[in-house]
């Protein structure tokens, strides 16, 4: 951390005619301490600051800030007070000094004073801002700073933006922040790594106090379809005060936040290498028709109405037309059969009609596809594939609940060449955790079910070492979500029984598909046999998806009708919370 009081500091500490009549016992940095916590905690004092904010004004929430009149130039004590009176704060404004009484307490962390007395005394320009950077060393270096302007001379990177709708807050760092076992096993290096990152970032407000703000605030001027916020975008010369909530340490911007789209959208994947067959994964985040249910809405998993339905299916249409890719494998996909009505053959029937085209068919198995109420699906470009063999499902073992019931078909090109195999595949989440800790599936700092999702993993090679489909093929393709990152047992278990991960290793840019929690990482991969691997001429995450705002999705609850309009656009971003995965093959 840098840290260092502007000169303009100095030369504006009050007048000694306004000192005067601003009369304190204590200095505010007397009153901050050293500590966490102050040691004149549930104690009366009197003190005197220009206030240099107003937090959340006109609720409930509302309070002062007020900085030292007298700063004792000591950077271990924060020189600004929080006054928690939402009376004082529509009473006072920035620029005064006052003379306060008080009784100190600890506001969710941060020294404040409440049953306050106050008069004026005189009126100041507010203390220029405190330069600092990320990371910090410690936590403590947030204490020493809290309530006090901020002044960022470093670009911020979001790294988040879930809560953004509904609380109006991005997450920021220094950089791109990576979950731990993107990059290593999980243990004791992972952790440390994590509580390295912990020390770069901090959440942004945007000031207001009310939940689902309108407009959105950020990215400057307002959050729409068409002009977004995304994961690795960056934030320029942000001044904002440093507060402490129940949720932690944020900033309020003392103004609005300059921010850059250093990382654009991208309208489509990257253009097909010349003469090769294209395979992609794609989750489709609950495609739930709900045609064959008594009651069609609101669908199980997906849309509520046919109304979200509709916008749902616009949005990954826009999505899988512009892929140009020769099989798909698709994920989330509602397990209603394969009939007119069935999810997957409306996915067919309506991406054909997109494209003009009778181009793409679905691989139809023969066995049960399980009974979860999502299944895997996959469908192909019958212009230029025909299937071999027969489509194979495995609904035993790991596969019988909790990882859905993986699906392989064998490939060949209809122009004669080299057939392939390729396997779709979704292991069981990280989630709904086990009440004993102690579970061999419990969290272990790879998420729950680790030890289920490697079981599936054992279970999909072995599977995929007796050729399914019949026919045998020494191009093999394993792809899908895996609920699971890259350096987690799981993936290594599939890297020790011989298959290939075709994603480089991380190199800064690393390939992502997730983002979780402020974290950026890979649930979806692909891996292959050797043979397969070895024709491997491009690979990419077409990242659509995890880097933006969730509320720009289908979904219609929580958002206004202006909102409804200005949030949606029938393209492929945020048409899932996935990214799509993407490879060409030349064989």
């Amino acid at each position: 951390m840098k840290l260092k009081v502007i000169s303009v500091i100095l030369a504006s500490v009050c007048s000694l005619a306004a000192q005067a009549e601003c009369q304190l016992n204590q200095r505010i940095s007397q009153i901050q301490g050293l500590g966490k916590q102050s040691l004149l905690l549930g104690q009366q004092v009197q003190t005197a600051g220009v206030v240099s904010a107003v937090l959340y004004p006109k609720s409930k929430d509302a309070a002062l800030l007020v900085h030292s009149l007298t700063p004792d130039q000591d950077n271990r004590s924060s020189e600004a007070l929080l006054i928690a009176d939402s009376q004082l704060a529509a009473q006072y404004k920035v620029g005064q000094l006052l003379q306060l009484t008080g009784t100190v307490t600890e506001r969710h962390g941060m020294t404040a004073l409440e049953k306050v007395q106050a008069t004026t005394c005189g009126n100041q320009t507010i203390p220029a801002a405190v330069e600092f950077t990320l990371p910090v060393k410690s936590k403590a270096d947030w204490e020493a700073v809290e309530g006090m302007l901020l002044s960022f001379p470093q670009s911020l990177v979001v790294n988040d933006s879930y809560p953004l709708a509904r609380y109006g807050e991005i997450l920021l760092a220094d950089k791109r922040l990576w979950v731990a076992t993107e990059l290593m096993p999980a243990g004791k290096e992972a952790n440390a790594f994590e509580q390295q990152q912990r020390l770069s970032e901090i959440w942004l407000d945007d000031g207001l106090s009310q939940q689902n703000p309108e407009p959105i605030r950020y990215p400057t001027g307002g959050l729409n379809a068409k002009h977004t916020v995304r994961v690795g975008d960056t934030v320029h010369n942000l001044q904002a005060y440093l507060i402490e909530t129940k949720q932690g340490y944020r900033l309020i911007p003392a103004s609005e936040p300059q921010f850059a789209s250093t990382n654009p959208r991208q309208p489509a994947p990257s253009a097909k290498v010349a003469g090769s067959i294209r395979v992609a994964s794609f989750n489709v985040l609950n495609f739930f028709t709900g045609e064959t249910a008594a009651a069609a809405f609101p669908t199980r998993r997906g849309a509520s109405t046919a109304e979200e339905l509709a916008r749902q299916q616009a949005k990954m249409l826009a999505a899988l037309s512009v892929m140009d890719a020769d099989v798909i494998g698709l994920l989330e996909v509602e397990n209603n059969g394969t009939d007119a009505h069935s999810a997957i053959a409306t996915i067919v029937r309506e991406l054909n009609k997109t494209l003009g085209a009778e181009r793409y068919a679905f691989v139809q198995p023969a066995g049960s596809q399980g009974t979860d109420a999502i299944k895997v699906a996959m469908i192909y470009d019958q212009t230029r594939l025909k299937q071999s063999g027969q489509a194979a499902v495995i609904s035993t073992g790991p596969f019988a609940y909790g990882s859905r019931a993986p699906l392989a078909q064998s490939f060949a090109p209809l122009n004669g060449g080299e057939s392939f195999t390729v396997s779709i595949n979704h292991f069981k989440s990280k989630g709904s955790c086990p009440e004993d800790k102690n579970s061999v599936d419990a969290d272990h700092g790879q998420g729950c079910w680790t030890h289920s999702r490697v079981e599936a993993a054992k279970a999909a090679n072995q599977w995929l070492q007796s050729q399914p489909t019949g026919v045998h093929t020494a191009n093999q393709l394993l792809i899908g979500d895996l609920n699971a990152y890259r350096k987690e047992d799981p993936l290594l278990q599939l890297a020790k029984d011989g298959w290939l991960h075709l994603a480089p290793e991380h190199d800064g840019k690393a390939h992502y598909s997730y983002v979780y929690r402020g974290r950026t990482g890979s649930l979806d991969h692909a891996l292959a046999s050797k043979s397969l691997a070895d024709k491997l001429q491009q690979f990419q995450h077409w990242n659509i998806n995890a880097d933006e705002p969730a509320i720009l999705d289908y979904n219609m609850e929580f958002k206004s009708k202006t909102q409804l309009e200005q949030l949606y656009a029938p393209d492929a971003f945020r048409s899932s919370d996935h990214d799509p995965v993407l490879m060409d093959f030349k064989f």
